[in-house]
């Protein structure tokens, strides 16, 4: 238990309290946590010539004191407006999380509060006390402003910290022998428990002490670093700006303290990254070099792998904007040059029909190419902000998948590739976005159509499962290399840029799709071999939708299956386009 009387200086403490007072008027008490009264200061004579002094009044005080030591909190000031009707504050004095005294501050009035002179000439009549010097001691009560009162309470909480320094100062000062052998051992056991490395050399770089973890970091025994040079372990040459240690005491000195990145050799010829914090400090009059030192080859490892990829991300991005330009420049002067093809022949009067419905249909076909990147681009803009929404029905999968696959087996036969059609089950009904369904769909196969040379295949084919459907579109294309199978879902990615026009795109399709079904809590994957062909595998989770007109929903979805025209010639337009 700390004495307040034996920490604290009261007599200095009293001094200051008497300085404030004759020069502000500002009462200070300070009260010990027995109830003993330290210092009294500017304490109002209505307080201790009749409050105080009168058996009644007296207990009212008593009151408001257990009050104040019941509601008082170690981490702030109370106000409290005694049963005397007279303003009081008092601010805990706190040693060591421990209450060992209490400041007041008063008695006073708020010069924004009307005093009630008549209150206190009843209190005279009453207990007694001779009402002109009764009023005369009332009147000689200070009255301060709101705002100088928070300005007091600073001020005391300033002095009550400085009292509380200086009773640490002297607490520390009593223990300090103590302490100074359980720290020793302390420091000693955090100097070897440390996850950093710690090296104290001279002014020379020869190491006077190490911890157990600079031991075990550099991977030689303590005796065998205290007999080495410190400029033998760093590789200067290939990581350091200074040559060697002579530089970097130099520098150190100049700036007191270094932080640096190094490579040191290990003992066993490794390498490692190590970030030092070196700074020159005495021990015992001699200036010694104290590095504090970490390993930070992971995060060197990391920070170059970051690099690359930012590397990486940067070439897609180039790589990408240089796609759109060319996705968008293509279409567009073929556009503005079938229009003034058109409109030369309408000014020369040479209208043939043949070849102005020949330009038309370019003209259309490199509009659906620009809506089609359009929606794309505008589709992941929706995906990134979280505004794509997902419409889930329920439908027949195979009647929605069949449909698709003969709709656009007419323009895979343009090209003379034979699609197939296959399913064990003739009917599977699951919950699904069809537009999205037909996204997806129309690009597998559109990618299936553009890498498949004449004369080659496409097999559609679903199987059924308990959990999932799955969907297969396997072709006879050119197929993708091994490496760069993991590659196709990733964004604005392509598999090889010498392909020809007819078989670019802007690198979003693929990913598209799969952001698409991963939305119905399905999944895409690929397989490839090189040279023979592309499978891509759909599945799609065997869930349905609560609906109460679930079969007029479906009845809605079969006859809308044939209105696939459009969407086609959107999705197969980056093949068509000439």
């Amino acid at each position: 238990m700390f004495n307040f009387k034996e920490l604290i200086n009261i007599a200095s403490i009293r001094k200051i309290a008497e300085n404030i007072y004759a020069v502000a008027g500002i009462p200070i008490g300070i009260i010990g946590i027995d109830g003993n009264i330290e210092v009294a200061v500017g304490w109002q004579d209505i307080c201790t010539k009749y409050h105080m002094a009168h058996k009644i009044t007296c207990k009212n005080c008593a009151i408001s004191n257990d009050y104040i030591r019941s509601h008082i909190n170690k981490n702030d000031h109370i106000a409290y407006k005694c049963l005397n009707n007279m303003w009081d504050i008092a601010i805990p004095i706190i040693l060591s999380d421990v209450h060992i005294a209490t400041l007041f501050f008063g008695q006073f009035f708020y010069d924004d509060e009307v005093i009630n002179k008549e209150y206190f000439r009843k209190q005279a009549q009453k207990y007694g006390f001779n009402e002109e010097e009764y009023l005369d001691a009332l009147s000689r009560v200070p009255t301060f402003s709101r705002e100088k009162v928070e300005h007091i309470i600073e001020y005391y909480k300033g002095l009550i910290m400085t009292m509380v320094e200086s009773g640490m100062r002297q607490l520390e000062y009593e223990n300090s022998q103590k302490k100074l052998q359980k720290s020793k051992k302390y420091l000693d056991t955090i100097f070897n428990l440390v996850n950093d490395a710690i090296y104290i050399g001279d002014l020379n770089g020869n190491i006077l002490d190490v911890n157990e973890t600079a031991v075990s970091m550099s991977s030689y025994s303590k005796e065998e670093l205290l007999n080495i040079n410190v400029g033998q372990i760093i590789c200067f040459q290939e990581s350091c700006n200074y040559a060697n240690v002579s530089e970097i005491v130099a520098e150190v000195k100049k700036l007191d303290k270094l932080i640096l990145e190094v490579i040191c050799r290990r003992k066993d010829g490794s390498k490692l990254w190590v970030e030092a914090s070196v700074r020159v400090i005495n021990i015992d009059g001699d200036e010694r070099i104290l590095g504090t030192v970490r390993n930070i080859t992971e995060r060197k490892q990391a920070e170059l792998t970051l690099k690359n990829e930012a590397i990486e991300l940067e070439r897609i991005r180039t790589e990408f904007f240089a796609n759109i330009s060319h996705e968008l420049k293509t279409p567009l002067n073929l556009l503005l040059c079938t229009t003034k093809v058109i409109n030369m022949n309408i000014q020369e009067k040479v209208i043939n029909k043949e070849k102005i419905t020949n330009n038309l249909n370019i003209q259309t076909q490199n509009c659906y190419r620009l809506i089609r990147l359009i929606n794309n681009l505008i589709d992941f803009t929706k995906l990134d902000s979280g505004f794509l929404e997902i419409n889930m029905v329920n439908c027949n999968i195979i009647n929605v998948i069949e449909e698709i696959v003969l709709s656009v087996a007419e323009y895979t036969e343009c090209n003379n590739i034979n699609i197939t059609f296959d399913t064990n089950i003739e009917e599977k009904v699951i919950a699904c976005d069809l537009d999205k369904v037909e996204r997806i769909m129309l690009n597998i196969l559109s990618n299936a159509t553009k890498f498949t040379e004449p004369g080659g295949s496409i097999f559609v084919r679903i199987k059924d499962g308990k959990e999932y459907i799955t969907i297969s579109v396997e072709d006879t294309g050119i197929g993708i290399p091994q490496d760069k199978v993991d590659i196709i879902f990733d964004r604005f990615r392509q598999v090889d840029k010498s392909f020809t026009r007819n078989q670019e795109g802007s690198g979003i399709g693929l990913s598209l799709a799969k952001s698409l079904l991963e939305m119905q809590g399905g999944s895409i994957s690929a397989e490839s071999k090189y040279g023979i062909g592309t499978k891509f595998i759909l599945k799609f989770p065997v869930n349905v939708v609560d609906s109460s007109n679930s079969r007029e929903n479906l009845k809605l979805i079969d006859n809308n299956l044939s209105n696939y025209i459009e969407k086609i010639r959107i999705e197969f337009s980056d093949i068509y386009a000439n």
